[in-house]
């Protein structure tokens, strides 16, 4: 009968002792690679407008405690601290507002969003999206699109000059671009005006404190005086900024990644063990 126990416990051990050994693995992966999200200070910066109903904007009283709300209504602001110079470049200006206002005490991550609950380009609703959000892999990359597709998005390619800012309403998108990048790329790190660029749309994104800090608060004063002043109308100013975002906050011209690894690096959906591993290394 002894002999049956001691058996039975050497079959039970060899049969458990993968099983624990991949739980063990798993674990190291989510936790020593990565610290959980609410080790990190969150903000949420929520761009709107007046004529948004109440029913879309209602999911911001669920958002969790660990992040801090920046709710602007750039034609209606509710406080002089939640305003915006002027209310033009849809999104941009709101982005850029925080960022300036804030420069100086901006928490580990910030998920800039729009206000509804779910648009036409969102996979997720936008709680759910900012409940998922892993704050771990946004400090570590610096910039993360809140949209993972799977293929590029506004392939657009560029000219190859630019003009006289103030001529910008005169001329084509692929000028356009051309010259706000030649503006405000810095040459003296090796920033060039690439031949063309691509990233998701719609400008749902999450951005360290550290990939905003890349470039000096006066850089960023001046992006935001940028889109006051130009003779552009203000969704094409905004468009801009928008299709920019990705090269400003340090990553390639051609913003593309894949779909799979882009829902378990951003939101940890999908079998992640093989993408975290990779992530673990970065």
């Amino acid at each position: 009968m002894a002999v049956s126990r001691r058996k039975l416990r050497t079959a039970l051990s060899f049969l458990l002792r993968p099983l624990l050994a991949a739980l063990l693995f798993t674990f190291t992966l989510r936790f020593l690679f990565s610290p959980p999200s609410n080790s990190f200070t969150k903000a949420l910066v929520i761009a709107s407008t007046s004529d948004l109903p109440p029913s879309s904007t209602s999911w911001l009283k669920n958002v969790p405690r660990a992040w801090t709300v920046y709710s602007y209504i750039t034609d209606a602001p509710t406080s002089p601290a939640l305003s915006v110079p002027v209310n033009k470049g849809n999104e941009a200006m709101v982005y850029l507002t925080y960022i300036t206002t804030h420069y100086d005490s901006l928490p580990d991550v910030i998920f800039f969003h729009h206000a509804h609950s779910k648009g036409w380009h969102q996979e997720l609703d936008s709680l759910t999206e900012v409940k998922r959000l892993r704050a771990e892999y946004v400090s570590k990359v610096g910039y993360a699109s809140a949209r993972c597709l799977s293929a590029c998005e506004n392939i657009i390619p560029l000219a190859e000059f630019s003009v006289d800012p103030k001529e910008l309403h005169l001329v084509g998108r692929d000028v356009q671009i051309a010259t706000l990048l030649d503006e405000f790329l810095d040459r003296s790190i090796g920033e060039r005006v690439p031949k063309k660029i691509a990233a998701p749309c719609c400008a749902q994104f999450a951005a360290s404190r550290d990939a905003i800090r890349r470039r000096p608060k006066e850089w960023w004063v001046r992006l935001r005086q940028w889109l006051i002043d130009t003779p552009l109308d203000s969704q094409t100013a905004g468009r801009l900024v928008e299709w920019t975002w990705h090269i400003w906050l340090g990553q390639p011209a051609e913003y593309c990644p894949d779909y799979k690894e882009c829902k378990c690096h951003v939101f940890g959906m999908g079998e992640c063990k093989e993408v975290w591993k990779k992530e673990g290394s970065m």
